[in-house]
């Protein structure tokens, strides 16, 4: 079985149902903003397949959960970048629950029992500042905290139930600390506003969510000690570089595919392409196949992956698209969407150009510093 076939074979076995609404929809109304790609997903089962089975879920194994990540590219960009969201808090969530007896096992069980869409507002990380550092901030007031900020673009905006933020909480007396707050979509003070002017992955919902003054009680954030913190955001960000890869991956192997279908490719052009696109999800492989214990050496080895990713497939898209030729390409909304779609993968935190310098200290046999 191929690697393609694999990942369209566990879209099918592990979300039952979702291939065929996928598939009786067009590419573009499965992308517009109007698009139920995310719900389809919710109901299908997707929310419990990280979750482990201790806590109700699933329990997917690293690379089950790349080859659906492959699969939902080559259906529907969006629901891969928003399905990966999800699939990176649940995560995050889990590494928290290691270290701590607490909500964070209660929030999992429910999300599996519940079919619970989560989604993210954890610290992205800016030049010179640590990714612990998060620009939403969590004030004392009462039995709970009152927090404020913004995070954009959030996937999910819309349908997610829950959203996990990381925050600066600045007590009234003593130093601030880092927190995880726990937020219901429906709390007062959250709300969803436009933020994604972009044409394409319009159906990822990632919108602009700010918080005003949301009230969270104390049993709803999650204080965490700065080196488990550490701890959850290396973790968390292997699992976001694994995830996104496979996403954007998918979207080539479904462009190479369309373009196959069209007729527009030699064995060769599809032999070439698939040499490539295979090699780099034999690279994902072998970091899912080590995911038991995410440590820097396996963030650099993401990362490492993640980047040349990036090169191969915009090499391969700009092949693909000369075959597909000129016609096709202003005729046909799939193929100039993926093609724009490709490029928002070099944008995704941490970016290229930011990492450099902390690899090259890495490859010196120094500790990698997240930027």
């Amino acid at each position: 079985m191929t690697i393609v076939s694999d990942a369209l074979a566990s879209v099918d076995s592990f979300l039952p149902g979702l291939a065929d609404k996928l598939s009786a929809n067009s590419f573009i109304d499965n992308e517009s903003e109007q698009s139920q790609v995310i719900n389809w997903f919710k109901l299908s089962g997707g929310c419990k397949l990280m979750v482990k089975r201790s806590y109700g879920g699933r329990e997917l194994t690293p690379w089950q959960g790349v080859l659906v990540q492959l699969g939902l590219g080559i259906y529907s960009p969006s629901l891969a970048i928003g399905a990966g969201m999800h699939q990176f808090s649940i995560a995050t969530l889990q590494e928290m629950a290691k270290t701590s007896h607490g909500l964070e096992s209660l929030l999992l069980e429910a999300i599996a029992k519940n079919d619970l869409l989560v989604s993210s507002a954890f610290s992205e990380g800016n030049t010179a500042r640590s990714i612990l550092q998060s620009q939403i901030v969590a004030k004392p007031s009462g039995k709970g905290f009152l927090i404020t900020g913004t995070k954009k673009p959030c996937s999910l905006a819309h349908d997610m139930d829950l959203l996990t933020a990381s925050v600066r909480v600045e007590p009234s007396d003593g130093e601030p600390y880092f927190a995880v707050a726990l937020i219901h979509k429906e709390n007062d003070g959250v709300n969803v506003e436009p933020f994604w002017n972009a044409s394409f992955l319009k159906a990822s919902q990632s919108e602009a969510v700010h918080l005003d003054e949301v009230y969270v009680p104390h049993s709803m954030m999650v204080n965490v000690d700065e080196q488990s913190a550490y701890h959850a955001h290396i973790s968390g960000f292997v699992w976001f570089e694994l995830l996104t890869s496979a996403s954007y991956l998918g979207m080539v192997y479904g462009l190479v595919e369309q373009a196959d279908n069209h007729k527009r490719l030699s064995l060769e052009d599809k032999a070439a392409a698939y040499i490539k696109l295979d090699s780099s999800a034999l690279a994902l492989k072998a970091i899912a196949y080590d995911m038991n214990n995410q440590t820097q050496d396996t963030l650099a080895q993401v990362l490492a992956c993640r980047y040349q990713l990036q090169e191969v497939l915009a090499q391969v898209m700009t092949q693909i698209i000369e075959k597909v030729g000129g016609i096709n390409y202003i005729g046909n909304a799939y193929f100039s969407s993926i093609a724009q779609t490709i490029h928002a993968f070099n944008f995704h935190p941490p970016a290229k150009h930011s990492m450099l310098t902390p690899l090259a200290s890495y490859y010196d046999n120094k500790p990698l510093i997240m930027v």
